[in-house]
């Protein structure tokens, strides 16, 4: 970090720029070189050699690549390559490097290679078609398994594009999805298929192909070597289940057992996901378990905004009437835009019971599901344990924590964004920052908006109010940067400024900034470990979107969990089918709260202009508008209960 606070300095981010321009320079006239040299035989070299000097070249080039691939990516060759970049970025661009060197490693190989100039068989017509085809097809194999595996690394393009955004490079896990789902080296295997799918025959083209497949057959062994010492436990499951080189069938999770556990179900994380998960659990009989770092809540309340589909899940607990009363609802949300008000957003007429938005603090929320649970003596809540061990077979889970040690059948982490279970089980995740801020603060409610929302998308920021019950009202402002003082006016001031309204400084409650992002876990379950809520996945929290879609999260395990455990039902496409429809269901309301994160805090005269024209005539009043409802409520969201889940999808996990 700098003198300014910055994590990088101008001329490290600048030399960062350099080693990404050449490493990528390098990456795609390598992959050019090659696709031209391998599809036409390596016939035609640059280099004319003969005898021996063409020999002795050529058993140089292959070995370089081979034994220097490898070297490099030991230990030793690591900390080499943190030597060559200067200003102390060498462990930071250690990617970037790798991916420059291998690179030009295979540049080498291909522009130096002296060939034979002999052809043995070079195809026309039908069978050059066929063969170039499966040649174009391999590549695409191959990209698609250098994507699933992270194409910032496999490119470079982690190292020097942190270092220019000003961030930390965040190394994951391995990769457990995609084309690693039925075989644990696609890279290697569909570099192998390049190699046999040029249509041109050559001698060269034979020592090449056979040299290079045998070391990619034999290397990943080494890879992997350093992989069961990096992830343990959490790899070998993996390298247990999926085949090494060629796709097969994946192991199943063996199911039902009859090993004697102490619970049927863990629950890590008693927010609002896991209590209502462990009440639609319990109240079928299963035996649960609750642990959950925390003694005391949470002192600001965080969600407040229950959906429609929410309120149906929660009738299946038979709360939904108390959550009703305890609650706001909101049925109409007034926008205002630069100039004054562009419209509403109405409830009033989607479909269904509850045609609003259900206002209630978080807090309250977790007492109702705890008061419920107290009803279940087959239900256990523990406080104040911090997991801090998983372990697995294929019949239980045990974890364990400070002087605490449980079996169950199954493992669920419900324990949020930062869950300790997603990084004990080396679950591999993407995410990044909206790139916006803002600060949260509960009043005593003053004005005269009585059960309204109410939000203010201004040319300097964003303003959010929502209400709560016994006379509160929640105000959100956007912020240029994160808020770190703590002392009150601000909202107040930012209001003023922004609405026009008067909020007194006596009348703040609590207040609390927060810097929203998104994440998505790569899979929801390993083995007998499951994600669900925000530790499988995050989005912005205005609008309420996480815990509802964390709630539709636990419907639909909690219906799989009983079909396993009490009906016998395989347990692997159950699994699967969750992981797949929850996945669907999260991307859509990440994608949607980006895009509405995105048009909310646009700044400036022009873009804000642009943002009331576009919300007034098409959101609120125009051709969209009677859609806007059911949207923002969360109607639209693919399989937001388990009733909206097609038959089909059970009848296929239950085959």
């Amino acid at each position: 970090m700098d003198s300014s606070g910055k994590l990088y300095s101008a001329a490290q981010r600048y030399v960062a720029l350099g080693y990404g321009t050449v490493s990528l320079g390098l990456f795609f006239a390598s992959v050019s070189v090659m696709f031209w040299s391998l599809y036409n035989g390596l016939y035609g070299s640059l280099l004319h050699l003969h005898g021996g000097a063409a020999l002795a070249m050529n058993v140089f080039l292959i070995l370089q690549f081979a034994i220097g691939h490898t070297w490099l990516l030991s230990d030793r060759g690591r900390r080499f390559m943190a030597r060559l970049a200067p200003l102390g970025l060498g462990s930071v661009l250690s990617t970037t490097v790798f991916a420059g060197l291998a690179s030009f490693q295979l540049l080498l190989t291909f522009l130096l290679w002296s060939s034979t100039d002999t052809v043995w068989w070079m195809p026309t017509g039908g069978i050059k078609t066929t063969l170039s085809v499966l040649y174009g097809i391999s590549w695409i194999l191959l990209a698609k398994s250098m994507s699933d595996a992270g194409i910032d690394i496999q490119m470079g393009t982690l190292g020097w594009r942190s270092v220019w955004r000003g961030e930390r490079p965040v190394y994951r896990p391995f990769t457990r999805t995609g084309m690693f789902r039925h075989s644990r080296q696609p890279i290697y295997s569909s570099f192998t298929l390049i190699l046999w799918t040029g249509p041109v025959w050559t001698p060269d083209h034979l020592v090449i192909a056979v040299l290079w497949s045998a070391y990619c057959v034999l290397a990943p062994m080494i890879k992997e070597k350093r992989y069961r010492q990096w992830y343990g436990a959490a790899f070998e499951r993996y390298r247990q289940r999926v085949p090494y080189w060629f796709p097969a069938k994946v192991r199943s999770i063996k199911s039902p057992t009859m090993k004697p556990t102490d619970h049927d179900i863990a629950i890590v994380g008693a927010g609002p996901v896991g209590l209502l998960l462990a009440g639609l659990l319990g109240q079928k009989g299963l035996r649960v378990l609750i642990v959950d770092k925390r003694t005391e809540p949470l002192p600001n309340s965080q969600a407040i905004g229950i959906t429609p589909p929410s309120l149906e899940i929660l009738s299946q607990l038979g709360l939904e009437d108390e959550f009703v009363r305890h609650g706001v609802p909101i049925r109409d949300c007034h926008v205002h835009g630069q100039n004054g008000r562009l419209g509403c957003v109405s409830f009033r007429e989607i479909p269904g019971t509850h045609r609003y938005i259900l206002s209630l603090p978080q807090q309250q929320t977790l007492t109702l599901l705890e008061a419920k649970l107290a009803t279940m003596p087959n239900v256990t809540l523990h406080r104040g344990i911090e997991i801090t061990q998983i372990d697995q077979d294929a019949e239980t889970v045990t974890v364990q924590g400070d002087g605490f040690t449980s079996t169950a059948r199954w493992l669920i982490g419900c324990d949020g964004n930062k869950s300790r279970v997603r990084e004990l089980i080396k679950m591999r995740s993407n995410g990044a920052n909206y790139g916006c801020h803002f600060l949260m603060g509960d009043f005593v409610d003053h004005t005269d908006m009585k059960e309204e929302a109410h939000l203010w998308f201004t040319a300097d920021g964003a303003v959010e109010a929502f209400p709560l019950p016994d006379g509160k009202r929640r105000w959100i402002v956007q912020t240029k940067q994160p808020v770190t003082e703590s002392k009150y006016g601000i909202i107040s001031e930012t209001v003023r400024k922004r609405a026009g309204l008067n909020l007194a400084i006596e009348d703040q409650l609590n207040q609390s900034p927060f810097s929203p992002r998104w994440m998505q876990a790569e899979q929801y379950h390993d083995g007998r470990v499951i994600l669900c809520g925000d530790a499988a996945h995050l989005m912005s929290p205005i609008g309420g979107q996480g815990m509802n879609t964390g709630w539709a999260d636990a419907e639909f395990l909690a219906e799989a969990l009983l079909a396993i455990e009490q009906r016998a039902q395989p347990a692997l496409p159950l699994l699967e089918a969750y992981d797949r429809c929850r996945h669907r269901a999260s991307n859509a309301a990440i994608h949607r709260a980006a895009r509405g994160m995105w048009l909310g805090t646009r700044t400036g005269i022009v873009q804000s202009w642009l943002r009331d024209v576009f919300m007034s005539e098409c959101l609120l009043k125009g051709p969209l508008s009677h859609r806007t409802g059911p949207y923002f409520a969360m109607l639209t969201i693919p399989f937001n209960t388990v009733r909206q889940v097609p038959a089909k999808v059970w009848r296929k996990a239950l085959l």
